[in-house]
């Protein structure tokens, strides 16, 4: 009996740990782009998409605006009841509660991303002959940047669009 539960036990603990170990699979990252569709699909002349211009790459997340209740004890910006300083400069109220506390600084705007110039993207994944000489619209997985050559985009999903192919 306990031989029987220990095997249980080892089998389930290996079990567990083989699903682990296993190679993490992380799904690549689907983007859409738009171009004119040239090629034929074979080994010499390989379907291409001209002319794309692809997505500028994600920018770090704004930072959340600042604040706290400062000096001035969260009370509203005005300080106070119109009493100035001895020279009429309208100073901070005799009680000690400053203008503008508990108010944080608003965040800055984002800076838009440059825009990147037009990429010629090699097709793969899928037969592209319903589309030849077309604009299409298609989205996929972008692959790793080549020494030479054109980048591989692998296709997932094909229509054509509007636009002109010049």
């Amino acid at each position: 009996m306990k031989l029987t539960i220990l095997g249980i036990i080892v089998m389930s603990v290996t079990t567990f740990a083989l699903q682990t170990a296993g190679p993490a699979q992380t799904p690549a990252e689907t983007t859409k782009v738009r171009g004119c569709l040239l090629g034929n699909g074979s080994t010499e002349n390989p379907w291409s998409l001209k002319g794309v211009v692809l997505p500028a790459p994600p920018s770090a997340a704004p930072a959340g605006p600042g604040g706290g209740r400062g000096d001035g004890a969260g009370r509203g910006a005005g300080g106070g009841r119109g009493r100035g300083d001895a020279a009429g400069q309208g100073g901070a109220p005799a009680d000690g509660r400053g203008g503008n506390g508990g108010r944080g600084a608003a965040p800055p705007a984002p800076t838009p991303a440059p825009t990147q110039p037009p990429v010629d993207l090699r097709l793969t994944g899928i037969d592209m002959s319903p589309w030849r000489n077309m604009f299409v619209e298609v989205e996929g997985a972008l692959g790793p940047r080549p020494a030479s050559g054109l980048r591989e985009f692998q296709v997932s999903f094909a229509h054509s669009a509007y636009g002109d192919c010049r």
